[in-house]
């Protein structure tokens, strides 16, 4: 591959950091507090897991398949450093056990690469409600890290996310 093609391709290509996730740690109370999740956090996936649906026709002889929902996860590792609002927060749920609604927040992705035009840092985002799961907290040699996922517990909302003020508006 020539030089000029490579950077091409390397510079069309989006950056982990340019999907920001943020956390509400009030537990989805009615005036939300935002928290990045990034400083301390290992790992944040994005898993959509297509759920797919399959009938065959009896003029067919192959079965005709769809995707019929999505089982999203956002598979998490951290390291435990309490003075992370966001971590905090997460692990209080796996260190307390909560359970059911107090187990449930509003979790924000940011795309940094579609700012909304003439609105200094406001970018296109969408939201959701989530379960945190906490699977584990294990020693990383001499360390405490804490694993889970963020499990969907709504379908995705879209909007915009204020970077400054921390803030998700609703609508397109």
């Amino acid at each position: 591959m020539n030089l000029r093609l490579f950077e091409t391709l390397q510079s069309g290509i989006v950056g982990r950091w340019q999907h920001p996730g943020y956390l509400d740690v009030t537990g989805g109370a009615e005036q939300a507090q935002y928290e990045l999740l990034g400083f301390g956090v290992t790992q944040l996936d994005d898993s959509p897991s297509a759920q797919t649906t399959s009938k065959r026709y009896v003029n067919q002889k192959s079965a005709t398949q769809t995707i019929g929902s999505y089982e999203w996860t956002a598979p998490l590792e951290f390291d435990l450093i309490r003075s992370e609002k966001a971590i905090e927060y997460i692990a209080s749920i796996g260190e307390n056990e909560k359970t059911g609604a107090e187990a449930e927040t509003y979790y924000c992705v940011v795309y940094l690469e579609k700012p909304i035009d003439g609105q200094a840092k406001k970018y296109k985002a969408k939201r959701r409600k989530v379960a945190i799961e906490i699977a584990e907290f294990a020693d990383n040699d001499g360390e405490i890290q804490g694993s889970g996922n963020l499990l969907a517990v709504s379908d995705w909302e879209w909007g915009q996310f204020d970077t400054e003020a921390k803030t998700f508006t609703s609508g397109e």
